[in-house]
Formats: C-alpha cells, sequence, structure tokens
C-alpha cells in the first residue's frame, strides 16, 4: 500500500511541475493532464462534521494514461485507485488497483480487437473479506462482442470466480430498454456521476456464471436475447421485442425477464415518444407477486418521464407510481449552461412531500473549472462540497 501511495504522490509532483513549465512542444506530442481537487463538509448527527477531500490527477500522451484518485478526511487515509492504461492500437493493456483503505482490488485488463471481433480478458485479485477478516480471492472473466453492419450483435462473457456479469455489457439486462429509459436514467447522473460498475468476486476459482447476448436493430425492428447460466444450469432469460420509428420519433417496448423455473417474473412496458424539443416516456412494470394470486405477474408499479428545452433551459421530471397507482415520488432536474457557467438543481418528492434537493454550479475559463455543490434533505444540510479542476 506504501508503494501505491508513493506512486500517486510521485505522478502529483510530476504532474504539477509540468503544469508550471507547460512547454510549447507538449501540444505537438499529444500530451494533456489535469488536476483536481474537491473538498466535502458532511454533517455527522447528532453534532459532529466530517470534512474529505479528493485529489484526481490524469496524465496522458499518445498510448499512455494514468489517473491516480487519493481521498483523506479527519480519521486520515481513505481511499487511493490508480488506473494505468496502454493503447497498442488493435490491443489494450490496463491495470486497476485500490485500496479502501486497505488493499481492496486488482484487475489487469487485455483487449483485443480484430476485424470487428473484440476479445477481453481480466485477471481480477480482490479482497472478499471484512476489514477485520480480509480475504483474497481471484476471479477471471472471458468477454466475446461482435457487430455486423445490418444491425445484430452478439456477445458472451464467462466468469470462473466471478458473478455479476451484466456489469461488463453496462449493467442493462435490457439493452435496449435502457437506451428508451433514457430519461430516467439521466435523472440518476444529474448530480452524482454513475458509479463504476464491477463483477463480483466469490471463493474458489470455478466456472460461476455465463452470459449470452443477441441483439438485432434494422429498419426499426429491436429484438435482444439475453440468457444467464450458472454452475446449475439455466438461471434467467431476458427478452425483448420492439419497434423505433421516425418522424416523429416513437418507440415502444416489450421487455420479458424468466427465471431458471421458466415462470414469468418481470415484464416492462415502454413507449417513448420525440416531438421537437419534448420528449416523454412511459414505464408500465409488472411483476410476480408476493402472495398467491391466480396470475403469474400483477401490475407493479407506473413512472412517467417528461423532457423539454426552452431558451437553453432543459427540464426534466419524472413521476412514480406505485403497485396500487398511488403517487410514490416526483424528481424535478433543472439543467442550463450559459458559457462559461453550468447550473444544475434536482429536487425530489416522495409521498410525504420535499425529500431532498441537489444544487450544483460551475464556472469554466482558460483551462481552469471551479465548481460548488450542496445537498440537503427536509432535515437540514447533508453534503456541501467545493473543487477545482486544472486542465493542460
Amino acid at each position: 500500500m506504501m508503494l501505491w501511495k508513493g506512486i500517486g504522490r510521485a505522478a502529483g509532483v510530476a504532474i504539477l511541475i509540468l503544469a508550471a513549465a507547460a512547454p510549447a512542444w507538449a501540444s505537438d506530442l499529444g500530451f494533456s493532464a489535469s488536476v483536481g481537487l474537491e473538498v466535502t463538509y458532511t454533517p455527522v448527527p447528532p453534532a459532529s462534521y466530517n470534512i474529505g477531500s479528493n485529489l484526481q490527477l490524469t496524465f496522458e500522451i499518445p498510448g499512455f494514461a494514468l489517473e491516480s484518485e487519493t481521498g483523506f478526511d479527519l480519521t486520515g487515509f481513505t481511499f487511493q485507485r490508480v488506473t494505468l492504461g496502454v493503447d497498442l492500437g488493435a490491443a489494450k493493456i490496463a491495470e486497476e488497483i485500490r485500496f479502501e483503505p486497505d488493499f481492496d482490488w486488482n484487475e489487469l485488463s487485455l483487449d483485443l480487437s480484430i476485424v470487428g471481433v473484440e476479445i477481453g480478458v481480466d485477471w481480477i485479485f480482490a479482497n472478499t473479506g471484512s476489514v477485520q477478516t480480509p480475504s483474497y480471492d481471484m476471479g477471471v472473466v472471458v468477454a466475446f462482442q461482435s457487430e455486423i453492419p445490418c444491425g445484430l450483435g452478439i456477445a458472451s462473457v464467462t466468469g470462473f470466480g466471478a458473478i455479476d456479469l451484466v456489469n461488463v455489457l453496462g449493467g442493462a439486462s435490457a439493452p435496449f430498454s435502457e437506451q428508451m429509459l433514457f430519461l430516467f436514467t439521466h435523472l440518476d447522473t444529474v448530480c452524482d456521476p454513475a458509479p463504476d460498475l464491477d463483477v463480483t468476486i466469490v471463493d474458489g476459482l470455478f466456472f460461476e456464471e455465463e452470459l449470452l447476448r443477441l441483439t438485432f436493430a434494422f429498419q426499426g425492428l429491436l429484438v435482444s436475447h439475453t440468457t444467464w447460466f450458472d454452475e446449475l444450469g439455466f438461471a434467467q432469460m431476458v427478452f425483448e421485442f420492439g419497434y423505433d420509428f421516425d418522424d416523429p420519433s416513437l418507440g415502444f417496448l416489450s421487455a420479458i425477464v424468466v427465471d431458471g423455473a421458466f415462470s414469468i417474473t418481470k415484464i416492462d412496458v415502454i413507449v417513448d415518444l420525440s416531438i421537437d424539443v419534448v420528449r416523454f416516456t412511459s414505464w408500465t412494470r409488472f411483476a410476480e407477486p408476493t402472495f398467491p394470486v391466480p396470475l403469474p405477474v400483477i401490475f407493479a408499479g407506473q413512472g412517467f418521464g417528461v423532457a423539454f428545452e426552452l431558451c437553453g433551459v432543459t427540464v426534466t421530471s419524472e413521476t412514480d407510481f406505485d403497485d396500487l397507482f398511488l403517487f410514490e415520488a416526483e424528481i424535478v432536474a433543472i439543467e442550463t449552461s450559459i458559457d462559461p457557467v453550468t447550473f444544475v438543481s434536482l429536487t425530489t418528492f416522495d409521498a410525504l412531500g420535499f425529500a431532498s434537493e441537489c444544487i450544483r454550479a460551475s464556472v469554466a475559463f482558460s483551462g481552469v473549472q471551479l465548481s460548488t455543490k450542496a445537498e440537503f434533505a427536509w432535515d437540514g444540510v447533508t453534503l456541501v462540497a467545493f473543487g477545482f479542476e486544472l486542465t493542460f
């Protein structure tokens, strides 16, 4: 751990020196780097608080990239994440090492791209235990993906000592559903970036999971089939079928989930409509009941997403209803950018009223970006953050 702390410090010093020098030939060589620092204030009930800092460093030259992220708070060192990447054209090699605060993850990746076929192998060594009782296990993930010009795609992911392989494919069990539900997923990342998705390492380097996916998108027809297998055989299947038309942009899609016993456990019905600057999405959910009924699935919830742009301001809203079609949540996001200022507001209401608010603003000039963020709930402030990022 001390070695990687030293590497992180050395990388930071090197980047700062290069930033100060800023030689004219750097741009000719394709050199780029950035330094970012974020300081956060978090109240700790009943009468305390915590202050944390997050230092981010990046360095890139043609064929090589380095990223380092280090965190501290009032208790001391909290995490260190280092990512190294080498681009050899048809082959890419990357390594990610994480300490949180003790050793947590080491992943070595090799990706090959040959004539439209992508092959990836990940070797992962992770701590699957606790802070008090660490336990180290290894996993191997082999992925194969290919796209054919007529709209046919195929993907296969095999995990030895690893599960949750759908995260290798972006985390979406139903790929076309994720595209049509953009308004809903966008609201999840308005105030905070989407988390990095990892597979889960389990005890023993044995076969754990296999994921097979076929997708077909041609002249508006959308079809996908994703099947999971585990050590006992067939585990789950997700099937999508729908259409996506142009002029006006209208899409409708059904996604059906079948478990290992070939019983339907979930059905999603999605309608996505875009007219000029307005986009509307309806998401109806059905799921297996928790109590005995004659039907395999019953109504489980309804969501409506609406987005429109007016005078440079984008407003996105999500309205959710529960399985009794009673109001469950309302989320409203307001985003605008008037160069060089960007402003974002995210407000959440639940059945009891106001639930939370997030406000984020940033200003960028001459390679420098200053940002601030505040989050609060009905009972007070939950987070205040401010920071800067220097790019050169």
